[in-house]
Formats: C-alpha cells, structure tokens, sequence
C-alpha cells in the first residue's frame, strides 16, 4: 500500500516498526490546534489501543478493522461505559486522519461492534447529580472556618454561579475580576472547552458570591495568578492551581460531613454544581437561551440532556441521610 507521510519528518513506515515514537511525532504535530486536554486525552486512549495490539501482535497504526472491533468487544467484556468506549475510538479514528491512513473505525465489523455495545449496555448517560440549592446550602455549611474552609466556600460559589467546568474553574485568575460599584464582580474567563477561538466570556458574580471568593482571596493574600489553590497542613496556601481532580474529592468530603447519605455521595462529581446550577436556572424560569449563555453551551441538545431531570431534583431526594443532632435517630424520610 501507497502511504503517505503526514510531514517532512513523520514516516508511517518508521512508525510501523516504532508505533509509540510515531505517536510522539503526531501530538508533535497537532500541538496548540487542540486543547491540552483535548490532545492528552487522545494520548491516553491511543496508547492503550497501541498496548492493545502489540500483546496480540497486531498493528495499531494503520489498524485493521480486525483489532479495532475486537478492542470494543475487549472493552465491553470489562464493563467499560458506552461514553467511555466511544471516547478511546474517536481516538483511534484521529489518529488514522492525522496520518490521512483509512479509517478503520468506518468498517461494517467495527459499526456492528458499536451496536453490540450499545445493545449490551445501553445508550443512557449517567449523569452527575446535580446539586440543587438546598443541598448546595448544606455544603456551605460543612465548611469550616479554616483557610481550606475558605477555598472550600469560594469552589463552591465559583462553580455553581459561573457554571464552568472543573477545568475551567482552576484556570480562572484574580487579575480577571473586575469589580461593579454594587458590590458584584464580573470575572473574565479566557478559554473554554467550546471557546476554541479563545474569545473568551464575562460571568457575573453577585455580591453574596463576591463575599465568599474575596474572603478567601484576602485570607491567602492572592492579588493574582488562580484564584483556586491547594492548601497544605497548617494553613499553606499553595503557589500552583488546584487540581480538577480535587474537585470532586472536595465535594465527597464536603457531602459525607453534611450526613449525606453514601449512594448519594457517589453520584456527586465535579460537575455537580454546572448540572444543578443548569437545573436550578430552568426551574426558575429562565429560558433556554439564557440557561446556554450562562453555562457557555453552544447546542440546545448539549442543554437539554442536563436539564432533563430539573423537576425531580428541586426537593431533597428521598434516599438522603439526614440526623438529628440531639438523638442520633435518622429523621424522617423528606419528599
């Protein structure tokens, strides 16, 4: 077969004998036309299939519809997620066009592996649980008073008033705050995932959030650089930006002191706060178009699988644990 080289320096031929040089030399290539997350994502996923075919003695770059149809049926036989599977072959399918090889994802065996996986586990997203504002209140106030309760605070106004993602909220930065004469703020955030032209967006922080994300910002004596940062025994606020993945260990930690019960505790994420605060917008009446500015979404379709469980999340759900400080006795079920 006649195969092309992607650049001057990029060879096909040399990356059959050495796939994971030639994967180095692509993300070489495509460095700064994707979102570093968006290219270590595909690094991840793309080795894995590469480790994949080198233990069966197949080649991975170009793939034949063969190994990519028996790597989803491999991953289904392990219980991976339909997202989760998907995600590891659009990977698979990038890296064929940036070599402009044939899509081997494209064949009738890898489609109909698709629809194995489909039928086996199902098209439903699982969706993070989204934090409505009563159970929001509860996180507040399982903050503490220390500095890690401060950062804690200004996470959770942060994310549930600008409704970033997890990545987003750890790029926001203290010289992008501008303050109204009212008592607000509005933060300039530069980039998003959807943003990919880096024109970035003002949110407005009203004041009863300003106050929580100023008390931590004049508490850790941060003027500028992220807003959000690691804070170490002893009340040591960090140089480098809070981690995204910290998120989500924060909100656990936050829950299981509030007494919310486990089952829940693990259906919270990160983006609890963007899901809930999508929620929240709707059920008070604001319109779609609204509720996609606020939340940056540049699809209706995008709006509407976060919004689709808004009615059944405005009360407390009926498996939270809640306890009576006085008696230790589990209070009464709540609607």
């Amino acid at each position: 077969m006649n195969v092309k080289q992607i650049s001057n320096v990029i060879s096909i031929e040399d990356g059959r004998q050495n796939p994971y040089g030639l994967v180095e030399q692509i993300f070489k290539k495509i460095d700064g036309a994707y979102s570093p997350n968006t290219i270590r994502a595909y690094k991840a996923d793309f080795l894995e299939f590469v480790r994949f075919c080198d233990e069966r003695s197949m080649k991975s770059l170009p793939a034949s519809y063969e190994a990519v149809a028996s790597f989803i049926d491999e991953n289904v036989n392990r219980g991976s997620s339909v997202n989760f599977i998907k995600r590891k072959v659009s990977a698979i399918a990038s890296m064929h066009k940036f070599c402009r090889l044939p899509n081997p994802v494209h064949d009738v065996d890898v489609q109909l592996a698709l629809r194995r996986m489909a039928r086996k586990n199902g098209r439903q997203n699982k969706q993070a649980y989204g934090l409505n504002r009563n159970l929001f209140a509860d996180l507040m106030n399982a903050t503490g008073n220390d500095m890690i309760g401060k950062r804690d605070r200004a996470l959770l106004q942060l994310g549930y008033a600008s409704l970033c993602r997890r990545h987003e909220l750890v790029e926001l930065l203290a010289e992008d705050i501008k303050r109204n004469e009212d008592g607000s703020v509005l933060l300039h955030q530069r980039s998003s995932k959807m943003d990919t032209l880096r024109r970035g967006r003002w949110i407005y922080l009203p004041p009863e959030v300003w106050m929580d994300v100023r008390d931590w910002l004049e508490a850790s004596n941060i003027k500028e650089g992220p807003i959000l940062r690691g804070v170490r025994r002893g009340g040591q606020v960090m140089n480098e930006a809070y981690g995204p993945g910290a998120i989500n260990r924060t909100y656990k930690r936050l829950a299981r002191k509030a007494g919310f019960d486990e089952a829940l505790v693990a259906e919270l994420t990160s983006h609890s706060t963007r899901v809930g605060a999508a929620q929240e917008l709707l059920r008070t009446g604001a319109s779609l178009l609204q509720v996609m500015q606020r939340g940056g979404w540049g699809l209706p379709q995008s709006v509407l699988k976060y919004v689709k469980n808004a009615d059944m999340v405005h009360e407390y759900p009926t498996w939270r644990k809640k306890h009576f400080e006085d008696s230790g006795q589990a209070a009464p079920i709540e609607r």
